[in-house]
């Protein structure tokens, strides 16, 4: 087996966790794959695995030829498809994960750049504030917010996300301005049924940072509703700027405390898409239509 090939091999038991699983996965026995990775560390004169018992973890220089070897078979990829195809030969369906004011307020406005850079290319959105299943849901790629912690997904960072307070000017007319964040435990707030993280409300004030539990007056499980609860004069909600960008230019909205707004690098969107094999040309021209865009 040639470097390129053996690179392959270590790169998958990493991904499995085991020499075993990455022999079931290759159609190799485990011997075959221990014995692969041992030819290995003695051409290279270092171990890139500790054997503890029944487990193995990567050494530093393992860590480091990891690192190494992602960019090897990546460029490899990216060099192979290049040639491949063409943009406008790229055809078939990719599956978009995301939730519905993701898709409704960042992605659809854009989609006209990728489709008629790609006009054979179609898109299926599957919407949902929660994580999808990638295999049971056929998912191709997807955009949730939050560093991804499931080892088979690459994460790809892109946008931060910034929250924004706001009420209508009808709301404020009858139940006045908050001064203070604590002035809001007196007001009719509207918030998340689902992720009640999203119900901590973090301002930023000389002391540093303060969470204050907000309780919901009316919640509902799509932004989208406490949006129109909020144009509608229902309360006082807090939303991801994009998503009420334009009700904020029109008046329609109105930010609330901004002197006490959260500055966070912490809270961005994340492109998610399967580790450890070789994107299809529909996906990828997604992939990185979508990094382009929001990274």
């Amino acid at each position: 087996m040639d470097q390129f090939g053996e690179m392959t091999v270590f790169l998958r038991v990493i991904e499995e966790g085991s020499f075993s699983g990455a022999g079931r996965r290759l159609g190799l026995s485990p011997s075959a794959v221990s014995k692969l990775i041992a030819r290995m560390e003695a051409r290279l004169g270092v171990r890139l695995f500790e054997r503890i018992a029944a487990a193995i973890r990567l050494t530093q220089e393992g860590e480091r030829f990891r690192i190494a070897s992602q960019r090897v078979v990546q460029a490899m990829e990216q060099a192979e498809a290049c040639v491949r195809v063409t943009d406008a030969e790229i055809s078939g369906t990719v599956r978009i994960h995301t939730a519905l004011t993701t898709a409704k307020y960042l992605v659809a406005p854009r989609l006209h750049l990728l489709l008629d850079r790609h006009p054979r290319l179609h898109l299926d959105f599957v919407l949902g504030t929660e994580r999808g299943d990638f295999v049971r849901q056929g998912i191709d790629v997807a955009i949730h917010s939050g560093r991804p912690t499931e080892q088979t997904l690459i994460g790809r960072p892109l946008m931060l996300r910034p929250w924004v307070i706001a009420a209508s000017p009808q709301y404020l007319q009858r139940f006045g301005h908050p001064e203070q964040p604590e002035d809001l435990l007196q007001h009719r707030c509207l918030n998340f049924t689902i992720r009640t993280q999203w119900n901590r409300w973090t301002f930023h004030e000389e002391g540093g940072l303060k969470t204050i539990d907000i309780p919901s007056h009316i919640g509902a499980n799509q932004g989208e509703l406490l949006r129109s609860l909020a144009l509608l004069g229902h309360g006082v909600v807090r939303l991801a700027h994009f998503h009420i960008a334009a009700d904020l230019e029109r008046g329609t909205l109105v930010p609330l405390l901004p002197q006490f707004q959260e500055r966070s690098e912490d809270d961005r969107f994340y492109l998610l898409y399967p580790r450890g094999r070789s994107l299809a040309p529909r996906v990828r021209a997604v992939v990185d239509f979508l990094a382009g865009e929001f990274g």
